[in-house]
């Protein structure tokens, strides 16, 4: 990386913020929270991953989502309980009231960067005072290239500042994606993350879920996939990451590679 010129060296490291994926409906004991309502298992398992080192937990009750109660349930539940930040699932833009009281506390993961819908996503969170994460891609974008992604992430900030977003408060994912035989695809990504300086993205943070990129390898190998692949990312430039802080290992190496670990701010 030394031998890069320095207007292309990722910028002063920041805080990795480690974000806990276990709220999430693909994992069989939230799913059962959830359909149970079951307050005390939510907040056990919030308070778990703060305990493990999260920073901030991500909340994704898949097609439950779209019940406004049970939403409103979950967040409320499990902000008291732990006390960290949520990145809430992008059906939280249906209930505006919701994230407008919680909006210093939430971010919205995750939305695309769909010139039609994008805007309008960004205005509502600025005015609810919550932040916002968006996969670089969008209806039409065949191609998933360092460039593709650089150009993407380029409209996204001409957005962002359009509408008012603070950039601070924004988050982009450049989508890790399996490769061919079940790796993560992560050469496009780690050179989009060396050029970012090129944007200028001093307040905003670059975000990848680790779970993406093995999604088609089986059980037993994906931590050792998550182990590998997050110094890489990290050294690239990675601000924030969502894992599984139930791994000590891929915790400890989560610390090493972001650095002197300190509670982070998600918005500002």
């Amino acid at each position: 990386m030394n031998c890069l010129p320095e207007e292309l060296r990722p910028p002063p490291r920041k805080t990795l913020l480690l974000i806990g994926q276990d709220m999430h409906i693909l994992n069989p004991f939230f799913h059962r929270a959830v359909e149970e309502r079951d307050s005390r298992a939510l907040a056990a398992m919030a308070v778990r991953q703060a305990e493990a080192g999260a920073d901030a937990l991500d909340l994704n009750l898949g097609p439950a989502g779209k019940d406004s109660g049970l939403l409103a349930w979950a967040v409320e539940t499990a902000l008291a309980a732990a006390e960290l930040p949520l990145f809430a699932a992008a059906q939280i833009l249906a209930q505006p009231e919701l994230l407008r009281q919680h909006g210093e506390q939430l971010t919205v993961n995750a939305v695309t960067a769909d010139p039609a819908s994008l805007p309008a996503c960004m205005v509502l969170a600025r005015d609810c005072g919550a932040g916002l994460a968006v996969l670089l891609t969008k209806p039409g974008l065949s191609g998933c290239s360092a460039d593709e992604r650089l150009l993407l992430a380029a409209e996204v900030l001409e957005t962002a500042e359009k509408s008012g977003l603070p950039l601070s408060r924004l988050h982009l994912d450049p989508i890790l994606r399996p490769g061919p035989h079940g790796q993560a695809d992560l050469e496009p990504v780690l050179d989009w993350l060396l050029h970012l300086p090129l944007l200028k993205m001093d307040k905003t943070r670059s975000l990848a879920a680790l779970s993406s990129a093995s999604a088609f390898l089986p059980a037993a190998k994906r931590p050792g996939c998550h182990q590998r692949l997050l110094p890489l990312l990290a050294e690239a430039g990675l601000g924030a990451v969502i894992l599984n802080c139930k791994d000590r290992r891929l915790m400890e190496i989560a610390r090493s590679s972001g650095g002197l670990r300190r509670r982070a701010e998600v918005c500002q």
